[in-house]
């Protein structure tokens, strides 16, 4: 009996180790992607690269503008007005606050004609491990409500903000996003959301953080400097 609790236990920890190994490749393979530049627009810059076992590309937004960390995320966490700066954002609002810092919220995207709208769930966390750096992950939560009728579910999606502070005034962000949008997408389009999308909606989320007052953003998990 001893004896096979004792295997049991040695295949837990292989099993446990298999798995974080996993990670630690998974981890790597994002970070260490052959990133193309497709887009220089002055302060802003788009990439994209070939992602391991997928047919569609991953993009990366790198740029840098004036704000304070709270002002930031104070707008990003306002879903319901994701449509005044998302790229074809449709509609969002929130489902779930998890904590301050934590919550789920749904989007509606618009598709041109005649592909499908795309609805998508996603569960974001903010962190700030440093003083300096604020982190923002993003995945979807495909199931957490029923499918819509007339509209294509994105079943794989995630996203991760690095926002670094660059003196006193301006924030630097590298966005990096993976996303299976499901369903039969043609080229043209998916070139649409993969250069012109990330430009417009860095460009509407700088004009829209600069409106956010300091004072009506002070959140108690954003340490300012």
């Amino acid at each position: 009996m001893k004896r096979w609790l004792g295997l049991i236990k040695d295949v837990k920890m292989r099993f446990s180790a298999m798995l974080l190994l996993l990670m630690f490749f998974c981890f790597n393979a994002t970070a260490q992607l052959d990133w193309k530049l497709k887009k220089d627009d002055d302060w802003i810059k788009v990439f994209t690269a070939s992602t391991p076992n997928s047919d569609y590309k991953s993009v990366k937004v790198e740029c840098t503008f004036k704000a304070k960390f709270s002002q930031l995320v104070t707008y990003l966490m306002d879903v319901d007005k994701q449509h005044e700066w998302v790229y074809n954002n449709k509609t969002s609002h929130l489902l779930k606050r998890i904590k301050d810092n934590e919550m789920i919220f749904y989007s509606e995207v618009s598709v041109p004609w005649p592909c499908t709208n795309r609805d998508y769930i996603s569960h974001i966390t903010i962190t700030q491990p440093t003083p300096q750096l604020v982190n923002i992950d993003a995945m979807s939560e495909p199931d957490l409500l029923p499918n819509k009728e007339g509209k294509i579910r994105v079943r794989s999606s995630r996203a991760h903000w690095d926002i670094t502070k660059e003196g006193n005034d301006f924030l630097k962000i590298i966005y990096v996003v993976q996303f299976d949008p499901s369903g039969s997408v043609p080229a043209w389009l998916t070139n649409l959301f993969l250069t012109k999308g990330p430009i417009e909606t860095f460009q509407k989320l700088r004009d829209g953080v600069s409106k956010v007052a300091l004072a009506e953003s002070k959140l108690n998990f954003i340490n300012e400097l």
